[in-house]
């Protein structure tokens, strides 16, 4: 969590620069200020001297010289390194590798020259990358910050910006929204992976969905599904069951729902009508429970293709053997804020990766002692229900919170599952 310490842009080193010459010299000031405020408070404190002692002195032509030259000088000093920094950010070099990425409420899409989107970033470690940023036309202001690459830049709906950089370390660094969107904003993160050109190519040319999977994983995902994800639909609305900003999409399909139509509740079917008019219309019938003005509409953002498509999903696609697990887990994974303390892909965050992790021997702490066991299906059920029964060493106690009366049996299932194939 705490990787964005250390700058690894090749801007980096000029912005931690102005920003020491700033502190350095607003530090500087302050001590002289408070210096001298206390030197004359002990100085001519009531007890050693008399107000009639005191003379009235209305002006000394010298120390106003000085208390406007030397601010003015270190006000240069503080503009000519703001300036260069910034300068040196806002000049993006000719040869770049472009991609598209766009905010939503709460997700980041990076779309690549080729056509691959991923809501995570993978970039090739010493490569000069352009991102032109923007928000969606139906959404809010969102900004892009990344504090390893000391950079942030604002995503304006309807609007383009660039921002640049040349990551100069491999590893994973956090991507977060700068500007509070709505009820998720804190949720709104991903990640820029760092990796070398060689892994890039291959993945950039290859059907795999990052550079981190083992084998071709070509889509066998509904194309209703995928729409979903790159649209950032699963960020409020989960396909599991649980509930997030918006009602779940799980078995929503044929069922009857309670909507407010202009405050008046009342009951109607959940077919291909009603949901045709939630993703054109969201607020002409909001399920009760939830809350107006929350989802934008999607009339300008997808076809009626892909509202089929969405649709279909709802209808076939949640019970198709084709659906890959993966997605499942991935989505409960998301949904209940795992990945926000574990990896995928072997890096360490809050707590050990899932990577490698099923089958292998672990060392845990039980009360107390140190003992190892295999990371099978009962200590993985164990660990997602009693998270602080068994504490894998060199992590702490009391950080993840039991998921008990959370997830059903089915989905810890999905996620063992999953765990066994990273």
């Amino acid at each position: 969590m705490l990787e964005g310490m250390k700058g690894v842009s090749s801007f980096a080193s000029e912005i931690d620069l102005a920003i020491w010459v700033v502190m350095g010299i607003s530090i500087g000031i302050f001590i002289v200020v408070v210096g001298v405020m206390f030197y004359f408070l002990y100085t001519y404190r009531a007890k050693k001297d008399s107000r009639e002692k005191i003379k009235n002195i209305e002006h000394n032509v010298y120390l106003e010289i000085a208390w406007t030259v030397i601010p003015t000088f270190l006000l240069a000093i503080m503009f000519y390194y703001g300036y260069t920094s910034l300068k040196v950010m806002r000049e993006v070099p000719k040869e770049t590798m472009d991609i598209n990425v766009t905010g939503q409420m709460w997700f980041w899409t990076h779309e690549y020259a080729n056509g691959k989107k991923t809501k995570d970033l993978y970039v090739p470690i010493g490569t000069n990358v352009k991102l032109n940023i923007t928000a969606n036309k139906n959404d809010v202001l969102h900004s892009y910050y990344v504090p390893a690459f000391r950079f942030k830049q604002d995503a304006v709906p309807g609007k383009m910006n660039t921002a640049w950089f040349n990551a100069k370390e491999l590893g994973h660094f956090d991507i977060q929204c700068a500007e509070y969107c709505g009820t998720r904003h804190a949720y709104m993160r991903a990640k820029i992976h760092v990796i070398d050109k060689e892994t890039f190519d291959t993945w950039y040319k290859s059907d795999k969905k990052t550079p981190f999977d083992q084998e071709s994983v070509a889509t066998t995902k509904h194309p209703g599904l995928e729409l979903l994800e790159s649209n950032g639909c699963l960020g409020c609305h989960s396909v599991d069951g649980s509930i997030l900003v918006g009602p779940s999409y799980k078995d929503m399909f044929g069922h009857k729902v309670k909507v407010s139509v202009n405050g008046t509740l009342k009951e109607v079917i959940a077919d291909e009508a009603y949901l045709k008019r939630a993703i054109l219309e969201p607020d002409s019938e909001v399920v009760d429970g939830f809350s107006a003005g929350m989802m934008s509409s999607y009339k300008d953002v997808l076809t009626e293709k892909q509202i089929d498509d969405i649709i279909d999903y709802f209808k076939n696609g949640q019970n198709t053997p084709k659906e890959d697990i993966g997605a499942k887990a991935t989505s409960i994974l998301e949904s209940n804020g795992c990945l926000g303390c574990h990896s995928v892909d072997g890096s360490i965050l809050v707590g050990p990766s899932y990577k490698d992790m099923f089958g292998h021997k672990v060392k845990v702490s039980v009360n107390g002692t140190l003992k190892e066991v295999i990371a099978d299906e009962a200590y993985l059920k164990r660990a997602i229900l009693e998270p602080d029964s068994e504490v894998v060493d060199g992590f702490s106690a009391g950080m993840m919170s039991s998921y008990k009366g959370i997830l059903s049996d089915s989905d810890i299932d999905i996620v063992i599952e999953y765990f066994k194939g990273l």
